[in-house]
């Protein structure tokens, strides 16, 4: 996150709190203890709310640490069109209940209506292989898969990521992935050290080379554009492209108008830690902007200006990044700002 505006260790250090605030209002929805400590004051980047309030996974047989293998070179299959590819979805109702079948197939068709071609999925629970990926499947789109990583005996090669892994591998359409994405800021949220983490991106992917997964298919994982320079040269020989979070409206001296250009350089930016993943594919797993909330500097939150940031995003990196979010999630506590339920933008693209 620390780019042009970035003067001084000062500057660096309150755009640090700035994404630990963000990114504690995007905890798994059982967790919401955990969630409403407001505790830290302004935000910057993301971590994607995943997982259901419903039943513990049951426990995978696989929990052995193998050696580390290298990428595969993998650099995936992206569909665009145009300035649209990915979209982030998550099969939750208001409530934070999951969504019923035919709930997830509007939404489904919605998305492949404005010209997505792919969406991004952050865990495997609430119905994803029942009743999202088969609507995909219905209208033509791609799916960038997620193994969620959480503190305790719920991280890297524990039970709970590896029963997500076996679920991919036992019941993904093996031509419906795009990417599989291992953690979500897991380093930034303090839940994966860089070994373990790069440990377990080598084990996922030769699990799912072992299940008959097209090579082509690339296995990453994502993190904010700071964790990644001070943290991340330790995964770049395991990844196979690179991708970073952005989120613009939690820097405070860039405005709406300005949320395409600075993602853009964010994304050129974090490139750097890891040039041989990037020059495979560079890409943001989250970038999105608040329809309402408090204004934080230059960054308004209302649906004017969220028009415009998301406009300017994919006129700049639409193509290579999945906005964020399909929908508002009300479930969510109202976080830093007050805008963490106000990311929904899909009646604002076209």
């Amino acid at each position: 996150m620390k780019y042009a505006f970035v003067a001084a260790a000062l500057v660096g250090s309150v755009f640090a709190s700035q994404h630990k605030a963000h990114a504690g209002f995007h905890q798994r929805r059982h967790d919401h203890a955990a969630a409403a400590q407001e505790d830290v004051c302004t935000v910057y980047t993301t971590v994607y709310v995943t997982d259901t309030p419903k039943p513990k996974p049951t426990p995978s047989t696989s929990s052995a640490q193998p050696k580390p293998t290298q990428p595969s070179g993998g650099n995936g299959h992206f569909p665009t069109n145009g300035d649209k590819w990915s979209i982030t979805y998550t099969p939750y109702a208001k409530s934070g209940l999951c969504k019923e079948a035919s709930e997830v197939a509007v939404d489904i068709e919605k998305i492949a209506g404005l010209g997505f071609t792919t969406i991004r999925v952050y865990n495997v629970d609430c119905g994803v292989f029942e009743n999202v990926v088969p609507e995909c499947e219905k209208h033509g789109l791609k799916i960038i898969y997620g193994i969620y990583l959480e503190a305790g005996d719920k991280g890297c090669f524990s039970e709970y990521a590896n029963k997500q892994l076996d679920d991919i591998k036992n019941k993904a359409p093996k031509d419906s992935a795009s990417m599989v994405i291992v953690g979500n800021e897991c380093m930034f949220n303090g839940n994966c050290q860089p070994e373990q983490l790069a440990s377990y991106i080598d084990h996922v992917r030769d699990e799912l080379r072992g299940a008959g997964f097209p090579s082509t298919i690339p296995i990453t994982t994502t993190e904010p554009v700071d964790v990644w320079e001070s943290k991340g040269a330790a995964l770049c020989d395991h990844i196979d492209v690179f991708v970073c979070q952005v989120q613009p409206y939690f820097t405070q001296s860039v405005s709406a108008d300005m949320a395409g250009d600075f993602a853009a350089q964010q994304l050129e930016q974090a490139s750097k830690v890891c040039p041989e993943a990037a020059a495979r594919g560079a890409y943001i797993g989250e970038i999105g902007w608040p329809s309402q909330g408090q204004t934080n500097g230059k960054a308004v939150a209302s649906p004017d200006a969220q028009r415009t940031a998301m406009h300017k995003i994919q006129e700049a990196v639409g193509d290579k990044a999945s906005v964020f979010s399909y929908q508002d999630d009300s479930w969510k506590p109202a976080g830093a700002y007050g805008v963490e339920q106000h990311f929904g933008c899909i009646d604002v693209l076209s």
